[in-house]
C-alpha cells in the first residue's frame, strides 16, 4: 500500500500534515472572524469550537483531494 506524499522542494511531505496545516489555518481564521463579528463570547468551550473547526476542515481537504 502507498501512503500520499508531495514533493515539496525535493523532500517528501506526507499528505496528512498538509491537510493539517490546512485545518490548523482554517481554525485561525474562523478565531479571527468570530472575534470581528463579536461572536467569541457566545461561544462556551471554544476548545472545543476551533478544535472542531479545523478536524471537520482537515478531514474535508483530505475526502477531496485523495477521497475516491
Amino acid at each position: 500500500m502507498h501512503c500520499p506524499s508531495l514533493n515539496i522542494f525535493g523532500t517528501f511531505f506526507p499528505s496528512w500534515m498538509l491537510c493539517a496545516i490546512v485545518g490548523v489555518a482554517a481554525a485561525g481564521v474562523a478565531y479571527k472572524l468570530f472575534g470581528a463579528l463579536g461572536l467569541r463570547a457566545e461561544l462556551k468551550p471554544p476548545v472545543l469550537v476551533y478544535s472542531s473547526i479545523g478536524l471537520t476542515t482537515t478531514f474535508l481537504v483530505w475526502l477531496a483531494r485523495y477521497g475516491s
